[in-house]
């Protein structure tokens, strides 16, 4: 019998651009995404590929509030004899570019973690 950990280190390998890229997409998705998370990372025997995409939306989230600023979520008071107070909204291009650099940084990891992988192979031959 093989070693799991050995055939981890080759699906990783065996997995093209196509396939990694379906990977990471799948990932992105909100709350449907958990589930495919768990499995790649269960199967291939690697959290690199999460760590990538937790790293990059922080990163991207870190820039995007020190560039523009934290958006603002609280009430705005209208003008006299306007009525009630209007609630200022996030824009929809936020979560948008939350879940594009999740999605990159869980390919780039993939990528790191094939190249692990054959490093590691390398290793043991």
């Amino acid at each position: 019998m093989r070693d799991p950990r050995l055939e981890a280190f080759h699906r990783r390998l065996a997995d093209g651009g196509r396939v990694r890229w379906a990977w990471a997409l799948a990932s992105g998705l909100p709350l449907l995404g958990l589930p495919v998370l768990l499995v790649h990372a269960r199967s291939r025997r690697t959290l690199t590929p999460l760590l990538f995409a937790l790293a990059s939306m922080a990163s991207v989230a870190f820039a995007v509030a020190t560039v523009v600023g934290v958006p603002d979520n609280t009430p705005v008071q209208g003008a006299a004899g306007q009525g009630a107070p209007q609630q200022r909204s996030l824009p929809v291009a936020l979560p948008l570019l939350a879940i594009a650099a999740f999605v990159c940084g869980h390919r780039l990891g993939q990528d790191r973690a094939a190249r692990d992988a054959a490093r590691w192979l390398s290793l043991d031959e």
